[in-house]
This record gives C-alpha cells, sequence and structure tokens, in this order.
C-alpha cells in the first residue's frame, strides 16, 4: 500500500482538516519508529531497507498486509483525535494502533529470529 492510497482511505474514513504533508510526517515517523524497534531487531529486516527520501504520496508503507491496513489507519486516526484534542476517541484510536502494534511484534517474534549476541546465562 503507498502513502497516498492510505491517506485517500482515512481522509474518506475520518474528513479532517490536516494537509497530506502532515499525514506525510506522521507516516514517515512511524515507518521510522518500525523499522527501528521491529523490523530491524529481527533478521530478515534488511529487506525494509531505510525510509525513502523523499518521502511523499507515492511512498510504499514499510508494514504489509495484512497488518499495514489496521496499524497505519489507526495511527493517523490517533494523530488526528490528539490535534483535535478529542481524548475520547484518541483513547479508542490508541488502543486499536496499540493492538495492531502487538500483532505485528508477535507475528515478527514468531517468524523470525532476533538480531544480536547469543549468550547463556548460569
Amino acid at each position: 500500500m503507498t502513502a497516498g492510497e492510505l491517506i485517500a482511505q482515512v481522509d474518506a474514513l475520518r474528513p479532517n482538516q490536516y494537509s497530506e504533508a502532515e499525514k506525510l510526517r506522521w507516516l514517515r515517523r512511524l515507518d521510522g519508529q518500525l523499522l527501528l524497534e521491529l523490523l530491524d531487531s529481527h533478521e530478515g529486516g534488511e529487506e525494509a531497507g531505510q525510509t525513502a527520501e523523499p518521502y511523499d504520496a507515492g511512498t510504499e508503507l514499510l508494514c504489509s498486509a495484512p497488518w499495514d491496513e489496521e496499524l497505519y489507519t489507526s495511527y493517523l486516526f490517533c494523530q488526528i483525535d490528539l490535534m483535535n484534542a478529542e481524548i475520547e476517541k484518541y483513547n479508542q484510536s490508541a488502543a486499536l494502533f496499540a493492538a495492531a502494534w502487538r500483532q505485528l511484534a508477535d507475528h515478527l517474534n514468531r517468524s523470525r529470529r532476533p538480531r544480536g549476541e547469543r549468550r547463556w546465562k548460569l
């Protein structure tokens, strides 16, 4: 899924006043976090590469199906709700985002070996 496709979907589901540039900035931040905290910490994460320069509507998002839609959509909802100071909506969106992040992290932990030194503790 591209960033532009996701933004169009979010705008259809939750109309808002924020520009595409602002949403792209949010998505770039999430992809950076995803790369740093999940993908780079597991073997096989090198195929994700770095977040693209420049980051625009045609940029392919790092997370793939079936986790991409829920993860990215709930994250943009969080940002929109936070900027609108709609705390109840934000809490709901944040819970959905946390669940989507956890599902992706659990999948990576089950399917890929973590990187790092292997040490025995006695």
